[in-house]
């Protein structure tokens, strides 16, 4: 087996891995029993698209990806915040 074809199968093992986890994140969200635990699963799933989107630009050698990838943690990191603000705005009403 070459080296390329190595890194090939291991890119795409670990790109099955993520898939996996993704998939147990989100049903984590839906059945999650408290509304934290929904936020820190769907940070999760944010967080292993992010690299399942930095393996396919490894695995395909379209490095233009990674710049999706950037864009999407600023876009995941500002959804979080803002969910976490109203979150604490409707609990401290209670």
């Amino acid at each position: 087996m070459t080296y390329d074809a190595l890194v090939y199968t291991l890119l795409t093992f670990c790109a099955g891995l993520l898939a996996l986890g993704t998939i147990l994140c989100l049903i984590r969200a839906i059945k999650g029993p408290t509304t934290t635990d929904r936020l820190v699963a769907v940070n999760m799933t944010g967080t292993q698209v992010i690299a399942m989107i930095c393996l396919v630009a490894a695995r395909s050698g379209e490095y233009g990806f990674v710049d999706v990838a950037i864009v999407y943690a600023l876009l995941s990191f500002l959804a979080v915040t803002v969910l976490t603000k109203i979150l604490d705005e409707r609990r401290a009403k209670k």
